[in-house]
């Protein structure tokens, strides 16, 4: 095989890689992204620019969204459930429970309530880093009016938890468990953000929950 065919059988295998993540991932531009780059790697020496690897990665992935068959479909929804599955076992664990729709219930109530204390954008940033299934629960109900709620302390948040959680439920301990979930999935920095839209003393429980998690 001469140099300039082994470079392109390499070149495909890698993009198959990158489709094979896009189907797990949906995340196109990312595909591209990562395309481009091995468009970058595999011309070598031959004259090119950013731009025109971006212009043929684009030109290589543009298709693959019409690609997506039922098959992957169902594959990208497992992975989906997966994901909620874990996060709902996680509270379980956490808060001593042995049915997951307590574990959903807990993490809806406190979500919910995260959710109404954050402005639309910062809103929008921290669902992106839960699950999919999650995020869809994450949004129902919501309304961008009147965004962000005013909970002026802790007791206001403890409130609005324990208006949506079964009786016999405590609130304080449930958003702890939830806390050190979300500590274990969402990136430092975009919990960082959230908990600056806090009251103080919510602030504080926050960041002790996160370091005895």
């Amino acid at each position: 095989m001469n140099q300039n065919n082994r470079v392109t059988t390499v070149a495909r295998h890698a993009y198959t890689q990158v489709y094979a993540d896009y189907l797990r991932s949906g995340n196109l531009e990312e595909a591209t992204r990562q395309v481009a780059h091995l468009v970058y790697t595999h011309r070598g020496n031959k004259p090119g620019t950013p731009q025109g690897d971006w212009q043929e990665a684009e030109r290589i992935t543009r298709e693959w969204p019409h690609t997506v068959t039922e098959a992957s479909q169902a594959h990208l929804f497992d992975k989906a459930l997966a994901k909620t599955r874990q996060w709902l076992k996680e509270i379980e664990e956490e808060l001593g429970m042995t049915n997951p729709n307590d574990a959903y219930r807990a993490l809806r109530a406190v979500l919910h309530t995260v959710r109404d204390r954050l402005p639309v954008e910062e809103c929008a940033e921290f669902s992106a880093q839960l699950p999919t299934l999650i995020m869809g629960m994450y949004y129902t109900g919501w309304t961008p009016v009147g965004k962000p709620e005013k909970l002026r302390n802790m007791e206001d948040f403890l409130y609005k938890v324990g208006e949506q959680l079964p009786s016999g439920m405590d609130p304080l301990r449930v958003t702890r468990g939830v806390i050190r979930v979300l500590e274990r999935h969402v990136t430092p920095g975009e919990l960082k953000d959230v908990r600056r839209n806090f009251p103080e003393k919510l602030r504080e429980v926050w960041e002790e929950t996160a370091r005895t998690r």
